[in-house]
């Protein structure tokens, strides 16, 4: 199985409490994993090598696809709480990790800014997307809108016409609440790649 670099590159992005010290945010450093990797796996080499705390775990089950057969897909989510982050330069830096039938198949790192820290976002997100550029051929922009929510960003493939297999990386800031000063912007870099699992039909 052809191994991909996962977008959360835990080792050039999370500053631990033994590493003392943040290192530059270079994607091409990224944590390798493979897409379908079993959970326990996963887990393993996150309590080894990294000092993070997991905050919430949550799970679900959806219907099997046309295409996937068997019973219902369990979907898992695992959140983790980070100190700090060398990418990450806002508030409240969280990564996730999800699971179908305890397969990964997507991660991702949100962190927050204030509304009135709107230009250091911006700052935040052209710095991850000079870093993904080198590294990812085709670049897609995306537009947020709907339901009071408003975002700007990129899909990232590494084919011109990408099948529903294809690792994915996402980059993209919104405004949860346009209307709410109190609410934050998420800032977020997503991972997925869908191969190796039954959500193999689903959207990422």
């Amino acid at each position: 199985m052809l191994k991909i670099t996962l977008i959360v590159c835990l080792s050039a992005l999370v500053v631990t409490a033994k590493a003392q010290q943040i290192q530059p945010c270079g994607f091409q450093k990224l944590f390798t994993i493979e897409p379908g990797t079993n959970k326990m796996t996963v887990l393993d080499t996150m309590n080894k090598s990294f000092n993070l705390t997991i905050v919430r775990q949550s799970m679900d089950k959806i219907p099997p696809y046309k295409t996937s057969g068997g019973d219902s897909i369990v979907l898992e989510t695992i959140e983790y709480q980070t100190d700090s982050s060398a990418c990450f330069k806002g508030k409240d830096t969280k990564l996730y990790l999800e699971f179908a039938d305890s397969k990964l198949y997507k991660a991702y790192f949100l962190t927050e800014y204030s509304k009135t820290a709107y230009q250091d976002m911006v700052s935040n997100f052209n710095s991850l997307r000079s870093s993904i550029k080198s590294y990812w051929k085709y670049e897609k922009e995306i537009k947020i809108s709907g339901n009071n929510k408003l975002g700007f960003g990129y899909d990232y493939m590494n084919t011109e016409e990408p099948s529903s297999k294809t690792e994915k990386i996402s980059l993209q800031y919104y405004d949860p609440e346009i209307n709410n000063p109190n609410v934050p912007y998420q800032l977020e870099v997503l991972w997925a790649n869908l191969e190796n699992t039954r959500m193999e039909t689903s959207n990422y």
